[in-house]
C-alpha cells in the first residue's frame, strides 16, 4: 500500500528503510520511531535530526518531509483520526513547536506499542487492539510536546493545497493545467510554489512520489513490475524504468532483488 494517498481511513504500521519523501501532508496522524541510522524530519518550517530511540508525532494536516543520509530504519504508523479517542480535539486544534521526542524522554511504552501495531498491521490483526496502542503512544508522547493552540485556523495556503491535492492524486494524470482547474488558481502561481517553496519542478516532485510508491510495492508485495508501473501512474514501462533508474540508480527488478532479501535479514535481527 502506498504511504501517502487518499487511504479512506486505513490503518497501517510498517518498517520503512532509508526513507526519503518530499514535502506532503495528509489527514492522518503519523507516528515515527527510529530503530537505526539517522533521518531528517522537516515539519512546520524546522528541520530535526532523529537518531535511534527518538520518536516523532506528526499532527494531521502538517506539511512534512523525510530525508535519510546513508541508511535508516523506522517504524512508521499512519493512523486515521477515528483511532485517536480523547486526543482527537488536541490533534486537530493544536500544533507542536517540535514533533520530536528524544530517546531519553521517550517512554518505553512507545517502542512497545509501535512494535505491537506493526505486528497487528502485518498480520491483519485486531483494529480494536491497534486503536488501544495508538492511544497509548499518544498518552506517552503528547505530554512531552510543547503545543500551541490554533483555534483560529486560517485557510490552507496555496502550498498546502497543491501538496494535498498531489498527495491524493499522484497516481493519475498531473499537470499545471489540471492543477489550475482543480484548485482554481493560475498555473503560473502554482509553478512558483514549486520553484520558490519546494525548490523543484512539478514533474520531478510527482516522479519522486511515484517512485517512492513503487519502492514500497517492490519491497512489500509480489506484484509484477508492469502492474506496479501502472499502479504508480506510469502508462509507459520504458518511462517507469528510466525514471526509477535515474532516481534509485538501478532498475525496479534489481531493486527488488536487493531490498527484499535485506528486509528478510533485518526482520530476523529485530
Amino acid at each position: 500500500m502506498p504511504l501517502y494517498e487518499n487511504r479512506d481511513g486505513v490503518f497501517e504500521c510498517h518498517h520503512s528503510p532509508d526513507l526519503i519523501f518530499p514535502p506532503h501532508l495528509h489527514a492522518d496522524l503519523e507516528l515515527v520511531f527510529v530503530e537505526s541510522g539517522e533521518i531528517f524530519l522537516q515539519e512546520g518550517g524546522t528541520t530535526c535530526r532523529l537518531q535511534p530511540g527518538d520518536g516523532a508525532v506528526v499532527f494531521p494536516g502538517r506539511i512534512h518531509s523525510f530525508e535519510t543520509i546513508g541508511e535508516s530504519r523506522l517504524l512508521l504508523a499512519l493512523c486515521p483520526m477515528k483511532m485517536t479517542g480523547d486526543f482527537h480535539r488536541t490533534l486537530l486544534r493544536c500544533a507542536p513547536v517540535s514533533p520530536v521526542i528524544r530517546s531519553e524522554n521517550l517512554h518505553p511504552d512507545v517502542e512497545y506499542a509501535m512494535r505491537a501495531m506493526e505486528e497487528i498491521s502485518s498480520q491483519s490483526g485486531s483494529l480494536a487492539a491497534a486503536k488501544a496502542f495508538v492511544q497509548l503512544v499518544l498518552a506517552r508522547t503528547i505530554p512531552c510536546l510543547q503545543l500551541s493552540e490554533i483555534s483560529d485556523v486560517p485557510p490552507a495556503d496555496l502550498t498546502a493545497r497543491v501538496i494535498g491535492w498531489i498527495s491524493q492524486n499522484y497516481a493519475g494524470p498531473v499537470s499545471l493545467d489540471i492543477l489550475e482547474t482543480e484548485l482554481g488558481v493560475s498555473k503560473y502561481r502554482i509553478s512558483r510554489v514549486f520553484g520558490e517553496k519546494l525548490c523543484t519542478s512539478l514533474s520531478e516532485y510527482v516522479n519522486r512520489l511515484r517512485i517512492d510508491h513503487a519502492q514500497a510495492m517492490l519491497r512489500g508485495t509480489e506484484q509484477d513490475v508492469l502492474s506496479i508501473c501502472m499502479a504508480c501512474g506510469y502508462e509507459n514501462p520504458r518511462t517507469f524504468n528510466r525514471e526509477f533508474k535515474r532516481i534509485c540508480g538501478c532498475t525496479p527488478r534489481e531493486y527488488r532483488q536487493v531490498k527484499q532479501p535485506e528486509l528478510e535479514e533485518k526482520e530476523d535481527v529485530f
